[in-house]
């Protein structure tokens, strides 16, 4: 009985340690988002947030999809175009416009204009 605090005080950190881990480790897509948004010229930050605003369903799901589709920057990035379009909209319907929103609006129409690259 004196071991059960110590056993339940592992598991919770053996849990947390998983939950992290899904979140930000490997084949969570944000490393993969990260070199995306430096690829496209958008900071990082500001990348995620759109993608969080515009996505269907889970951003970090999207991002892990299209790596593991082994897809290059220039093809995840078109991908990607429609919903980081969609984060701008709800962004600015939401917040205003803002400076940083308005830097990436060019890079995102490029995104959005391109056509469907050939794998």
């Amino acid at each position: 009985m004196i071991y059960a605090p110590a056993i339940v005080g592992i598991v919770i950190l053996v849990a947390l340690a998983v939950f992290f881990w899904r979140r930000s480790g490997i084949g969570s897509g944000r490393a993969f988002g990260n070199r995306i948004a430096a690829h496209i010229g958008i900071p990082k930050s500001l990348f995620h947030s759109l993608l969080d605003h515009g996505a269907k369903g889970s951003s970090r799901d999207l991002l892990a999809s299209l790596e593991k589709a082994q897809l290059d920057l220039d093809q995840a990035s078109v991908e990607l175009g429609p919903s980081l379009a969609r984060g701008i909209e709800r962004l600015e319907a939401r917040f205003g416009r803002q400076d940083m929103v308005d830097k990436a609006k060019p890079m995102v129409a490029r995104l959005v204009s391109a056509p469907e690259p050939t794998p």
